[in-house]
């Protein structure tokens, strides 16, 4: 059975433009990776006071099957991505669930 999620997260301690762009790039590859369409989750980035920062959401609610355990291979995926690209950086998912307001 699907449940209907939205989603927003934000990476921040990013080193620099370079370091944005790459993080960035990779979080494109898993949103593909993992079957999401492009439209269905907008990503960007931005510098505030010297600081690189990148965020995500969706516009609109999405089908996921088996989100009970899709879920935690989504966030230990994006977690590692992460890690991998930019060790310093600290990265944040929040679920809502629609269908429960």
């Amino acid at each position: 059975m699907g449940v209907n999620i939205m989603l927003d997260f934000e990476v921040r301690g990013l080193a620099d433009e370079a370091q944005t762009k790459s993080v960035l790039r990779g979080l494109v590859e898993l949103i593909r990776a993992e079957g999401l369409q492009e439209h269905e989750v907008g990503l960007g980035w931005s510098v505030e006071g010297g600081r690189h920062w990148i965020s995500g959401e969706t516009d609109y609610p999405i089908g996921i099957s088996r989100f009970h355990t899709w879920r935690p291979h989504f966030e230990a995926a994006f977690r590692e991505r992460i890690q991998a690209l930019a060790p310093a950086a600290t990265a944040a998912i929040n679920w809502r669930y629609p269908d429960d307001d």
